[in-house]
């Protein structure tokens, strides 16, 4: 009888971890994590993604008054992203739980936007109020949450009507069950994803794969727009 070794199933991912081991390990990876996405190619498909048409409809609102905030902002590279996408500055917030993550996001971001707000947080608990964002970003840290159907109301709790959630998250498979071993990670598809936002209260939910790169392989992006009130047939 042949020999057989225990392959992890894609479903594998059972538990999540904690705050602390979170934000050891991204600490930890503060110093060279640019360097990382720059090699891997995902600062030039974070490019493409705010160039696309999709997206670029979706933040064609924005302009100088525009308040963005990016939930597990790391080093800024999403933000930094849209802000390069758009004609003008923008007021960023961030929020993550690395401090030396939130010390490179400073440095890169300071110069791009017109206010930069940067708090060291839990994105489960976000600290500002109801509907003060023109748009919400997020790029690989639903993948951490327990909940990730609460993390995303959260998000869209602080989202403006009309406004738009725009995320990347690992997609769901091989490379997402090696990845997992060391950065304990769970992986999504476009389905699930759908889902996740509809049960957040978005619409116009759309998932769809990058174009090219190691993107193409490993990531998706998703977007949702929180829909606008009507009272008395008035948008609000």
């Amino acid at each position: 009888m042949p020999l057989t070794t225990a392959i992890p199933t894609l479903d594998c991912w059972k538990t999540a971890p904690s705050i602390d081991t979170l934000r050891s390990l991204y600490d930890a990876s503060a110093h060279q994590w640019q360097d990382n996405l720059a090699r891997l190619g995902q600062l030039h498909d974070y490019q493409l993604l705010f160039e696309s048409q999709v997206v670029r409809n979706c933040l064609s609102h924005l302009d100088q008054t525009s308040q963005i905030l990016d939930c597990g902002v790391g080093t800024g590279a999403f933000s930094l992203a849209l802000l390069d996408s758009i004609d003008q500055p923008a007021h960023v917030s961030g929020v993550d739980i690395s401090y030396p993550m939130l010390t490179h996001a400073q440095q890169i971001l300071e110069n791009r936007c017109t206010t930069l707000d940067l708090r060291w947080g839990d994105i489960k608990s976000l600290p500002f109020a109801d509907k003060s964002f023109d748009a919400v970003i997020f790029a690989h840290v639903l993948e951490h949450m327990a909940e990730p159907e609460a993390t995303l109301r959260e998000m869209v709790r602080v989202l403006k009507p009309g406004a738009p959630l725009i995320g990347s998250v690992t997609r769901k498979g091989l490379g997402q069950v090696l990845m997992s071993l060391r950065w304990q990670n769970r992986g999504y598809a476009s389905n699930q994803l759908d889902s996740f936002l509809q049960a957040a209260g978005l619409e116009a939910m759309r998932s769809f794969d990058y174009g090219t790169g190691w993107s193409k392989w490993m990531c998706i992006a998703t977007i949702g727009v929180k829909p606008k009130i009507e009272i008395k047939g008035v948008s609000i």
